[in-house]
C-alpha cells in the first residue's frame, strides 16, 4: 500500500502541478470571458449611441450592432453550461465581427483594433493569437490591394506580428507565474506543518487534548449508561402505570357502570324502583367513582407523557356550590357518628373564581377527610370568606390539635404526626402535600393554625382575579393603572377522540383550544376565528386528507398523540372504548352502526359482561344480549349465529381479542360483523412506539426569513440531545 506524498514534496509531482495549473487557468479564463463579454456589449451600445450617420437608418451600423449584440448574448448563454465553447465562440466571433467592421466601414484605424483582439484571444484560447493576427492581416492586405480601403499596410502588418509575439511571451509568463504561486503555496503549507510538528508546546497541547478527550469519552459513556438506566426506569414506570390502569379500570368500570345503571335506570330492578335512602347511597358511589376516574386519568397523563408537573383546566366556578358538593360527598362519614357534626358556612355572595374543579374538589375532600379522621367529639366547620382579591377557605375541627414543633413539617410528603405502630389513624402522609401543590398551582397559599388540645384550622386562598396586581405594602403617590388582560391565542384542533381533545386542551392551557371532531367546517371556522395554528392529530406515517385543510391559511401542525380511533382503524373495528365504559358513548356508536338487535359480549370478566348486559337490557327490550367469557367460545357462538354487533375485550387469556378479530376477518360469514373494542391497556402507546412519533408543520402562505428563523429558534429550544446508541 503506497503512502501519500508528504507536503514538502508536492512541488515534485508534475501531474499534480499540471492539473492545478489547468484548474487555475480555467477559472481565470472564465472570469475574463465574463468581463470581456460585458465590455463588448457596452462598446456595441456606445457605438450605436455616438455614431454619426449621413442617413436616417444606417444599415451597415445596424448590421454591425446586431452582430456584436448577438455574439455577446450567445456567449453569456453558453458560459453557464459550456464554458469552453463560450470562450471559443467569443474568440472567433470577435475576430469575425472585426473583419465585418473592416468590410462595412472605411475608417483606416479599424485594423489597429486587432492588436487588442490578439492580446485578449491569447488569454482565452491557447495559440489563438496567431489565427487572429493572420485573419486581420490577410483581410487588411486584401482590402488594401484591391483598393477597397486605404490602409497603411506596412505598419498594420508589423504591429500585428509584434502583438502576436508579445502575447505569446505574456501567456507563457502567466503560466510560469501560476506555477510559482502554486509551488510557493505548497512550500508554505509544508513549512507550516513542519514548524507545528516541531514545537514542544503544541505537542504538550495535543497530549492534554487527548487526555481531555479520554475524559470526555468516559463521561459520555457514563452519561449514556445513566441515560439508558433512566430510560429503563421510565419504561418500568410507564409499564407500572399501564398495569395499574388495567387493574384499577376493570373493577372501577364495574362499580361505575352498575351505580350508573342503578341511579339513572332504577326501573331495571323492578317497577317499584329503589328506596330513596338506597338511591342516595348509590348516587354517592356513582359520583365518587367518577371523581376517582378523573384522578386515574390525571395519573395516566403524567406517566404516559412524562409531564414533570400537572396542568390545570381552569373554568369559571361557583365556589360555594363546589364546597357544598364536596361536603355532600363526605356527608355520609359524619352521619355515621353522632359525636361529630359537619357544618358548612358559605357566603352566598362569593364571586366566581377560575379554578380546576377536580383539583380544588380534591383539596376540600382531603381536608374534610383529615378533619373527620382526627375529630372524635365536636364539629368540623367549612367556611369561605371573600377578602380583597382572594377567597379564603377554612376547615376548622375540634380535634386534638398538632404540636407546635410539628407544624412546620405538616405539608411534607409522607410525614405523619404520629409514627407509632399503635396509631389509630391511617394514611400515607400524601394528602396535605398534594393539597399544597394544587393550591400553589392556582397561585394561592395554604397554611395551618393549631393549638394542642383545642383543634386545628387548615386554610387556603384562591385568587379572584389572577391578572390583578397584588396589593403591596408601599405607599403609592399615583393611581394604579388597571391591568391589561391578555387574550389567549386561538388553536383549532381536529381529532375525533374526545380523550385526546381533552388531553390537548388541558396541556395547552395557554391557548384557547377549539376542538373539532372532523374537518368539514374547518375552513369556515378558521376564517371566523383567525387561529394561530390548526392542530391535526394523525397516525404515524400518514398525512391528513388535503381537502381537509383546503382554504386554510394558518399553519397546519400535524402531530401523533395516542388515539382510540387509531386502534379501531388499525384493527378494522368500528370504534374503541376505554374502560370504565361510557354507556352514552356506547349507545351512540351502536346508533351510528344501525340495525343492531343481537349483541354478543366477549369478555373474560363476568362483572363487565353482566354490566353490559344489564345496561343494554335497560333499553326497553331493544337489544338481545349474549355473553361469552373467552375468545374461543365467542367465535363458536358467532359461527352458530352471527350477531349484529360484537363488543370485544382485547386482553383475554389464551385466545385474546386480536386473535378473535383475525379469525373474523378470515371467515367470510363473519367479515361484515361490526366490532366495538373494549380496552384498558397501553396498546396505543405500543403502536406509537413501533411506528414512531411525528410533528410536521405545513405553511401555505410564505414566511419571511426572519419568521422562519424565529420559529426554528423556538422549536430547537424544546429539543434535547439524543445520545448515540452503544456499539457492541
Amino acid at each position: 500500500m503506497a503512502d501519500s506524498a508528504p507536503a514538502s514534496k508536492f512541488d515534485t509531482n508534475p501531474q499534480l502541478r499540471s492539473e492545478n495549473l489547468r484548474l487555475n487557468l480555467e477559472d481565470l479564463r472564465g472570469q475574463l470571458t465574463l468581463r470581456l463579454v460585458i465590455l463588448v456589449l457596452a462598446v456595441a451600445q456606445l457605438l450605436v449611441l455616438f455614431y454619426e450617420s449621413p442617413v436616417a437608418f444606417p444599415l451597415d451600423m445596424l448590421l454591425f450592432w446586431f452582430a456584436v449584440s448577438a455574439l455577446g448574448v450567445s456567449v453569456l448563454w453558453l458560459r453557464v453550461d459550456h464554458p469552453a465553447v463560450a470562450r471559443w465562440a467569443l474568440v472567433w466571433g470577435a475576430t469575425a465581427v472585426l473583419l465585418l467592421a473592416m468590410w462595412l466601414f472605411p475608417m483606416p484605424w479599424i485594423p489597429y483594433t486587432g492588436l487588442l483582439l490578439v492580446f485578449g484571444n491569447s488569454l482565452l484560447v491557447r495559440n489563438s493569437e496567431f489565427g487572429t493576427a493572420v485573419a486581420v492581416g490577410a483581410s487588411a492586405a486584401y482590402l488594401s490591394l484591391n483598393h477597397l480601403r486605404a490602409y497603411d499596410l506596412a505598419p498594420v502588418l508589423c504591429l500585428l506580428v509584434l502583438a502576436a509575439a508579445i502575447a505569446v511571451l505574456a501567456v507563457r509568463t502567466l503560466y510560469t507565474t501560476l506555477d510559482w504561486v502554486w509551488q510557493m503555496n505548497e512550500q508554505s503549507k509544508s513549512l507550516l506543518a513542519t514548524t507545528r510538528s516541531q514545537q514542544a508546546e503544541l505537542r504538550s497541547m495535543v497530549k492534554s487534548l487527548r487526555i481531555v478527550n479520554d475524559i470526555r469519552e468516559r463521561t459520555e459513556y457514563e452519561l449514556m449508561i445513566a441515560h439508558k438506566e433512566a430510560q429503563q426506569a421510565r419504561q418500568l414506570k410507564e409499564q407500572f402505570a399501564a398495569n395499574i390502569s388495567h387493574e384499577l379500570r376493570t373493577p372501577l368500570s364495574i362499580i361505575l357502570g352498575f351505580s350508573e345503571v342503578m341511579y339513572l335506570s332504577p326501573e331495571v330492578y323492578g317497577p317499584e324502583g329503589l328506596p330513596p335512602p338506597l338511591m342516595r347511597d348509590v348516587y354517592q358511589i356513582y359520583r365518587n367513582s367518577r371523581h376517582l376516574l378523573e384522578m386515574i386519568d390525571d395519573i395516566l397523563d403524567l406517566s404516559r407523557f412524562e409531564m414533570v408537573g400537572f396542568t390545570l383546566k381552569k373554568e369559571p366556578t361557583d365556589l360555594a356550590a363546589l364546597m357544598r358538593e364536596a361536603a355532600a360527598i363526605v356527608g355520609n362519614l359524619f352521619e355515621k357518628s353522632d359525636a361529630v357534626t359537619l357544618r358548612v358556612v358559605v357566603d352566598q355572595a362569593l364571586p366566581e373564581v377560575a379554578i380546576d374543579q377536580t383539583r380544588i374538589r380534591q383539596v376540600l375532600l382531603n381536608l374534610l377527610n383529615n378533619a373527620h379522621r382526627f375529630t372524635t367529639l365536636g364539629s368540623v366547620t367549612l367556611t369561605a370568606v371573600a377578602e380583597a382579591n382572594h377567597i379564603t377557605v377554612h376547615v376548622r375541627d375540634t380535634g386534638p390539635g398538632i404540636p407546635a414543633e410539628k407544624l412546620g413539617d405538616i405539608f411534607t410528603e409522607f410525614y405523619q404526626v404520629d409514627y407509632s405502630l399503635s396509631r389509630s389513624h391511617g394514611g400515607a402522609g400524601l394528602g396535605l402535600a398534594i393539597c399544597q401543590r394544587f393550591v400553589e398551582a392556582h397561585d394561592g397559599r395554604i397554611w395551618v393554625e393549631s393549638v394542642e388540645g383545642q383543634g386545628s384550622v387548615f386554610s387556603f386562598t384562591l385568587p379572584i382575579d389572577p391578572l390583578a396586581e397584588p396589593a403591596g405594602h408601599l405607599y403609592r403617590t399615583r393611581p394604579m393603572e388597571p391591568p391589561v388582560r391578555q387574550i389567549r391565542p386561538c388553536l383549532l384542533l381536529v381529532e375525533p377522540d374526545a380523550q385526546v381533545r381533552s388531553l390537548i386542551a388541558r396541556h395547552l392551557d395557554n391557548f384557547a383550544v377549539i376542538p373539532l371532531e372532523d374537518g368539514e367546517s374547518l375552513a369556515a371556522l378558521a376564517a371566523v376565528q383567525h387561529p394561530l395554528a390548526v392542530v391535526v392529530n394523525v397516525q404515524p406515517g400518514q398525512q391528513p386528507d388535503p381537502a381537509l385543510t383546503e382554504g386554510v391559511t394558518a399553519p397546519i401542525i400535524e402531530c401523533s398523540l395516542p388515539s382510540q380511533s387509531w386502534m379501531a382503524t388499525t384493527l378494522g373495528a368500528r370504534a374503541c372504548l376505554t374502560k370504565p365504559i361510557d354507556f352514552a358513548h356506547l349507545l351512540a356508536e351502536i346508533d351510528r352502526i344501525g340495525g343492531v338487535h343481537d349483541v354478543l359480549v366477549i369478555d373474560d370478566n363476568p362483572g363487565v359482561c353482566q354490566l353490559v348486559e344489564r345496561s343494554l337490557g335497560a333499553q326497553n327490550g331493544r337489544f338481545a344480549v349474549r355473553v361469552a367469557y373467552e375468545g374461543r367460545s365467542g367465535l363458536l357462538a358467532m359461527r352458530q349465529s352471527p350477531p349484529d354487533l360484537v363488543i370485544l375485550d382485547l386482553m383475554m387469556p389464551e385466545v385474546d381479542g386480536f386473535a378473535v378479530l383475525e379469525t373474523m376477518q378470515n371467515t367470510s360469514e363473519l367479515t361484515a360483523v361490526p366490532v366495538i373494542l373494549l380496552t384498558a391497556t397501553s396498546y396505543i402507546e405500543e403502536t406509537l412506539a413501533q411506528y414512531g412519533h411525528q410533528v410536521r408543520i405545513v405553511q401555505s402562505t410564505p414566511w419571511h426569513p426572519a419568521e422562519t428563523l424565529h420559529f426554528l429558534k423556538a422549536a430547537l429550544a424544546g429539543l434535547k440531545p439524543t445520545p448515540a446508541t452503544e456499539s457492541v
